[in-house]
């Protein structure tokens, strides 16, 4: 007891907020998750497309925060696990984050087609939709095949832990690159110039604006970026790092030590995204199970 007692007082304060930040992620997202599929699933309609957009995105919620125990369990303690349950772990972890968001980047293409160009998106049909949700895991399962290379059980901070091992800087620079690329810059771009377009659309040809939907569309974008932000910094500051390492090797160990400092505490700011998903898509939209939108009377498919 003396000895686990001891080894608690020695976790960092960094650790110890990063793991309460995930803890109640985990507390929070799962059963908010939860309450997303089972309202869905009473309520499911085969036609509704934003239906099946909202109970991928509590799929892939649910799943990735499912890992927040094995997570918090690695970071406060040795790592007692296999190399094969560490990369199981973390490719369930990256695959579920990339089809996350690319489930709330295809709602916002769905949402502007089917409110301004439904006869478009109408022609994709029932079979096209599918294709779509699952060319979404198929590409989330993609861009998480790396981990699978990187990803091993190793010494770090003088105990075992599940952590990235790359092959070399260049390999280092370019997954951090590809993650910041297709994890944060497409999909916001994408997010920002479809539903800024549908809110000026539907502002512009309704009789008043529609504050819920403009409250609404600020919340996701806000959300998105807030919630996101900082990891993807914190991957162009070990970009830099490389990049200095031999012109300027003292900015380079500076930037190194930085981003190994606030590793933990911006890794686990990003699984409150999977937390408040239910509530800012699911239990925010009061027309998610309606025909028709009630601010500006065009048909409703949810956000």
């Amino acid at each position: 007891m003396q000895e686990n007692i001891s080894s608690s007082a020695r976790i960092p304060i960094e650790t110890q907020v990063s793991t309460g930040v995930l803890a109640l992620c985990f507390i929070i997202g799962i059963p908010g998750n939860i309450a997303v599929v089972v309202m869905i699933l009473r309520n499911f309609k085969k036609d509704n497309f934003t239906l099946r957009l909202m109970l991928n995105l509590a799929a892939s919620d649910f799943l990735c925060l499912s890992t927040l125990p094995w997570l918090i369990y690695n970071w406060i303690t040795d790592w007692q696990m296999t190399h094969s349950v560490c990369k199981l772990l973390v490719v369930m972890v990256y695959t579920s984050v990339f089809s996350s968001v690319m489930t709330v980047t295809l709602m916002s293409v769905h949402r502007y087609f089917a409110v301004l160009h439904p006869h478009l998106w109408n022609k994709l049909g029932r079979r096209g939709e599918m294709v779509l949700i699952l060319s979404l895991w198929i590409l989330a399962c993609i861009l998480s095949s790396p981990t699978l290379v990187t990803f091993v059980v190793k010494v770090k901070h003088g105990k075992y832990e599940c952590d990235p091992q790359f092959s070399s800087d260049g390999q280092r620079a370019g997954i951090r690159f590809c993650e910041t690329l297709f994890g944060f810059v497409m999909p916001f771009s994408i997010l920002v110039v479809y539903y800024s377009s549908l809110q000026k659309k539907v502002n512009e040809t309704a009789f008043f604006t529609s504050k819920r939907l403009t409250k609404l569309v600020r919340n996701i974008i806000v959300t998105f970026f807030v919630l996101w932000i900082p990891y993807h910094v914190m991957n162009i500051v070990d970009i830099l790092a490389i990049s200095l390492k031999s012109a300027h090797p003292d900015a380079s160990a500076n930037l190194t030590d930085f981003y190994n400092s606030a590793e933990e505490i911006v890794i686990s700011f990003t699984f409150i995204n999977s937390s408040v998903n239910p509530f800012l898509y699911a239990f925010a939209s009061k027309s998610l199970l309606h025909n028709r939108d009630e601010d500006t009377g065009v048909p409703d498919n949810g956000l």
